[in-house]
């Protein structure tokens, strides 16, 4: 990993504890981009020779800190309440930057965003894999909420995949968005960034809940399917129930998932994956989904 052409201080933190660092672009991969709130870049330890991420807030500017200060407490006690879940990066050190701006070191995952894997059209041959994994996702998202952390912004970006031996491998990161129920039930400043027709539209209003995340599970599957054109829209319930694509089991699951109401959702991931997981087995029977 080349260190050269880097427009960072090398010598100060959280880049001295690397031997050589690399910018990373939004696919998190080696090809520097710029990110509305963060840049990245992954860095081999010194002490550990783990290659690590680095997230640093773009500027010091408060909504910046506050949404990275987010994720590092988010990461604290996913890491300290689910040690074993493989789903989740491990938060190595977090802290500022001379400048000010604030920074965390995490794991850093071989996996790429689920969107580099997403087409831009129905491809029938894979339902029963997207399905596949849509189940592993919504496992890592139950696993999340049975430490009542939700992660409000699930899309195809901050999703991980890789396929190994025919069964997927899931990671969820970017946790700048998330809601920690102990931590801001009792009274921590919360509002965060979200991406339309993946963030539930209650979320700038009100304290989410599970089904936040169960819309973004459902407008999630729904690009899988059916790939990225709907998303200009911004509403995953009207292209969701205009597509002819979709037969009709499979159309109600997704347009509970989406349902504007928080109440007329599914009321957990777990609800949601049982659907699916019934409905794969009436396709595709005889396999234990």
């Amino acid at each position: 990993m080349p260190s050269g052409n880097l427009d960072i201080d090398l010598s100060a933190a959280p880049f001295d504890r690397f031997t050589t660092v690399q910018r990373l672009g939004a696919d998190r991969r080696g090809h520097a981009s710029e990110h509305a709130r963060h840049q990245l870049y992954v860095g081999r330890d010194r002490e550990t020779r783990l290659n690590l991420l680095v997230k640093l807030a773009t500027r010091p500017g408060k909504v910046y800190q506050e949404d990275l200060e987010n994720e590092i407490a988010t990461l604290s006690t996913i890491n300290h309440e689910l040690p074993d879940a493989r789903y989740f990066p491990i938060l190595y050190d977090h802290g500022h930057r001379r400048d000010g701006r604030a920074y965390l070191i995490s794991t850093f995952f071989d996996e790429r965003p689920l969107a580099a894997a997403i087409g831009t059209e129905w491809v029938p041959a894979r339902l029963v894999g997207h399905l596949t994994t849509a189940l592993e996702i919504v496992k890592a998202v139950a696993t999340l909420h049975g430490v009542q952390i939700f992660h409000v912004d699930l899309n195809p970006m901050n999703i991980l995949h890789r396929v190994e031996k025919g069964r997927p491998i899931v990671r969820l990161v970017d946790f700048e968005s998330s809601y920690d129920a102990a931590r801001h039930s009792s009274g921590v400043f919360y509002n965060p960034p979200t991406t339309t027709g993946y963030s539930a539209p209650e979320v700038s209003q009100q304290a989410p809940t599970a089904r936040a995340d169960v819309f973004s599970l459902g407008a999630v599957l729904y690009t899988m399917l059916a790939g990225y054109h709907w998303a200009s829209s911004g509403d995953p319930h009207a292209r969701i129930e205009a597509d002819r694509d979709l037969d009709a089991e499979l159309k109600g699951i997704l347009l509970r998932a989406v349902a504007f109401s928080p109440a007329d959702r599914h009321g957990s991931a777990a609800e949601f994956g049982t659907a699916l997981a019934g409905y794969l087995e009436g396709i595709w029977p005889g396999r234990g989904w």
